[in-house]
């Protein structure tokens, strides 16, 4: 887990000396250790054991250090911070595409434990849907109910299968399974979703990512930047 990563700052008159530097830079790494050594604590008492990485190396750049690392586990834990020019949320983007592991969003306020015993699915039979779905079941047994979403006016999904078939198939995994259709009468697919996992006392929403464009590394779906720009819930995210 890397803590407190903050982005080379423009130079600024205060910061053009080597003093301000050096310490600007060592206030930094206080900081990273006393937030390192609160979550080892926290970890021990929940009996968990944890590693903690408070320095990076910038030969790959901070995104390609915390990729690398994210490749080899299985999941990415991540919050949803804007501010700075390297926040949570650019990171989030970033490592999302770049990593192939599913990574989960923690809103900004959310308090509670994560049990993961119901969850809701945004389904549309797309392979980032089934890649989601598949990551969640493999990530959290204790899932007991799913309701799969679906969210348009057309009622018809490209799929060889009916509901009924999709639910039965899913129920095979030992959970209780529901297929739910919602109009979505020109509302935002990501506040749509997010409403009905919120009135339906969901506990995660979980969602294939979009990127509609390879001009660039990669250009956000609107649902998936909806959601990662203000998620309600914690939100488990594949690609």
């Amino acid at each position: 887990m890397l803590l407190n990563i903050e982005a080379n700052e423009p130079p600024r008159y205060e910061t053009l000396k080597l003093d301000d530097l050096r310490q600007k830079s060592e206030q930094r790494e206080a900081r990273n250790a006393h937030n390192a050594e609160v979550l080892r604590a926290m970890a021990c008492k929940a009996g968990i054991a944890v590693q903690t990485l408070t320095a990076v190396d910038h030969s790959r750049g901070v995104i390609g250090f915390l990729a690398d690392h994210a490749r080899l586990h299985d999941l990415l834990v991540i919050g949803t911070d804007g501010s700075g020019p390297l926040s949570d949320r650019v990171i989030a983007e970033n490592v999302l595409f770049e990593t192939g592991r599913p990574t989960l969003v923690a809103p900004l306020s959310w308090t509670g434990e994560l049990s993961c015993r119901r969850v809701a699915v945004a389904w549309d039979n797309s392979r980032g849907a089934a890649r989601a779905l598949g990551d969640a079941l493999a990530l959290f047994p204790q899932i007991e109910e799913i309701a799969m979403v679906t969210v348009g006016d057309d009622k018809a999904l490209a799929s060889s299968l009916e509901a009924n078939e999709v639910m039965q198939i899913v129920r095979r995994r030992g959970v209780s399974a529901k297929f739910e259709h919602i109009a979505g009468r020109g509302r935002p697919i990501a506040d749509v979703l997010q409403d009905y996992a919120a009135d339906s006392d969901a506990d995660m929403l979980v969602m294939g990512a979009y990127a509609h464009s390879r001009l660039r590394d990669f250009i956000l779906g609107g649902a998936t930047l909806s959601v990662l720009a203000a998620p309600r819930l914690p939100v488990l995210m594949s690609y």
